[in-house]
């Protein structure tokens, strides 16, 4: 029997993420320190763009993500399904473990690096305060405590996000004015740059689309709370607005940074520009409160799913362990390694193909809508390749491959061969042996849930 959190959530009481919640979600998840460098490298001395390209970049980019969250999300919003349960579709029960690896192997060090900026944050605040300087005593005290909020389940990471987002928004609104006070005549000169509309801007697109790849993925973790009596347009517009306005503000910050000073980091512009310490300590404390927002969202959640589906674990225990491996990760030592980004690139280069399969198999195979009794009797689901779907490995192995032609590109260029490969390989072969296929929203996903209660 499957553990309750991984049950399909077919109740209206218990989705508790309505369009407000859920836009909060991703307000407090949006805030990443990596968006501040992604601003800035579009702009010069980094990029080629200058400030109306960088911003029209921005609002189509994170238009088209939002569109395509929502696209993927339509899976856990209708069957209340988390993604580890919905890659055994495509990928079978067994096969499903591999993009879920995929998903939260960098997940896990990514928690790990987000904790040490928290760390560094709340250990140069208190420095600023009190004099006091010690980055492992916020280190620990700062995992613990993203342990014990994760623990305490959907519902207190619920409102950690509401009260993390409307904090953080306050907060960066604060740095843009703070920036373009200080450095207005610079900014403004950034404007005048001619820039280009050719490759480099399309290339900027590619990057900002990129850093969601894995939240692509995985997006059904959080859909599955969405009430399903909201409205079609409401799904979509909670995505718009959830991501749209934090992921311009976001980088806006680093293009303001990069623009007036060359430097993109705002803690950095601060610290040797602006010699005002209760500015500092805001910054300062947004972005520390801004790494446990986005752990919780992105990097603890999907990983807790993934080894609560692998090794059989409750949700707490899942949060306990996964949160302990994050400290050995050592993120002191591989934020700053070259073999760390090679890594991630690497892993980033699967994640496009897994989600075509993903797509490609819920719309055209299964026609939008999925047998979800059938996803979780995983003896006979692809029994005839013993729990494996051959076509979706074949699928993302080569579409890997043919993504390898232009590493910066790897996202785009592995979605359109292994969704065709997919396809493909599904009418012509695995249907012919697997009897799983479209069947019809059948009342397995309420039986599951009597049970688990």
């Amino acid at each position: 029997m499957a553990d309750v959190n991984l049950l399909p959530i077919t109740k209206e009481k218990h989705r508790i993420l309505g369009p407000k919640a859920y836009i909060a979600m991703w307000w407090g998840d949006a805030i990443m320190v990596g968006s501040f460098m992604l601003g800035s490298s579009m702009i010069p001395p980094y990029g080629d763009l200058n400030l109306y390209q960088a911003f029209a970049a921005l609002i189509i980019a994170n238009i088209l993500a939002a569109l395509l969250f929502a696209l993927n999300g339509r899976v856990g919003w209708k069957h209340g399904i988390p993604m580890v349960i919905q890659l055994r579709s495509s990928f079978g029960p067994i096969g499903a473990k591999i993009p879920s690896l995929l998903r939260a192997v960098p997940a896990l060090f990514w928690y790990g690096v987000q904790t040490w900026l928290g760390a560094q944050a709340l250990n140069q605040i208190f420095l600023d305060l009190a004099g006091f300087s010690n980055i492992w005593v916020w280190f620990f005290t700062f995992q613990a405590l993203q342990i014990y909020l994760s623990a305490k389940g959907i519902k207190s990471i619920k409102w950690i996000e509401i009260f993390g987002a409307i904090i953080i928004m306050l907060g960066v609104i604060y740095m843009i004015f703070l920036f373009l006070t200080t450095f207005g005549l610079q900014v403004e000169q950034s404007a005048s740059v001619q820039g280009t509309w050719g490759i480099p801007f399309w290339l900027a697109m590619t990057v900002l689309l990129g850093q969601f790849a894995a939240l692509f993925l995985n997006v059904s973790d959080y859909t599955r709370y969405v009430p399903k009596r909201v409205s079609n347009k409401t799904f979509v517009g909670a995505h718009l607005i959830g991501i749209v306005p934090p992921m311009i503000l976001l980088p806006l910050v680093g293009i303001l940074g990069a623009a007036a000073v060359g430097i993109w980091n705002p803690v950095d512009v601060m610290s040797e520009y602006i010699s005002n310490v209760f500015a500092n300590i805001i910054v300062l404390f947004v972005i520390a409160l801004a790494q446990i927002t986005t752990n919780l969202v992105a990097n603890i959640t999907p990983t807790v799913f993934v080894a609560m589906d692998i090794f059989k674990i409750s949700w707490k225990k899942a949060c306990v362990i996964i949160g302990i491996l994050a400290v050995f990760t050592c993120p002191w030592w591989i934020m700053n390694a070259a073999y760390f980004t090679s890594f991630i690139t690497i892993v980033s280069a699967f994640l496009g193909p897994v989600f075509a399969v993903m797509v490609v198999d819920y719309y055209i195979i299964h026609r939008g809508n999925y047998n979800v009794s059938k996803l979780y009797d995983s003896d006979n689901l692809f029994s005839a390749f013993k729990g494996w779907n051959p076509a979706a490995i074949i699928a993302i192995t080569t579409g890997t491959c043919v993504s390898f032609i232009n590493v910066d590109l790897a996202w785009f260029i592995g979605i359109i061969p292994s969704g065709i490969i997919y396809g493909v390989l599904m009418k012509y072969w695995i249907i012919k042996h697997e009897g799983y296929v479209s069947e019809g929203m059948d009342q397995g996903a309420a039986v599951y849930e009597r049970k688990a209660q």
